[in-house]
């Protein structure tokens, strides 16, 4: 007996923007009281990548609060991985439990299509051919 798997027929994930979008993140079980502001790493529609100071459980219940427009967005913790030998940081992934522009991010990438946004959106500095998310991002273009 041969075990094979199908390919998988979803569509590719929404584009991935790296930008440091502040944020605060606030655990609803696992560890009561957990709560710590940080920044974002990465977004799109489906969630975030975020440094922590402690790991969270992959499947713990979250809060992201203080997004942009002061909105809020349940959200679950769906991979948590050490940072270096030192235990000191955390990546986690977090996956929001309704897809959406959240971050305000405007212009969006075409891929994220017409979703409606929770707040209204604050256009991002842009000079000639400067990456416009570069402002956020801690790399070089």
């Amino acid at each position: 007996m041969t075990n094979s798997t199908p390919p998988s027929d979803s569509p590719r994930r929404p584009t991935r923007i790296r930008t440091q979008i502040p944020i605060r993140v606030r655990s609803l079980e696992t560890v009561p009281g957990f709560s710590e502001d940080c920044h974002t790493l990465v977004v799109n529609l489906n969630g975030c990548g975020v440094r922590l100071r402690r790991p969270l459980e992959p499947g713990c219940r979250v809060i992201l609060e203080n997004l942009p427009g002061g909105n809020q967005a349940p959200a679950a913790v769906a991979n948590c991985i050490p940072l270096g030998k030192d235990g000191k940081y955390w990546l986690l992934g977090i996956a929001l439990d309704e897809p959406g522009n959240v971050w305000c991010i405007y212009p969006v990438p075409a891929d994220w299509g017409d979703l409606p946004m929770l707040a209204s959106p604050v256009p991002l500095r842009t000079s000639g051919s400067h990456w416009p998310y570069s402002a956020a991002s801690s790399s070089k273009t």
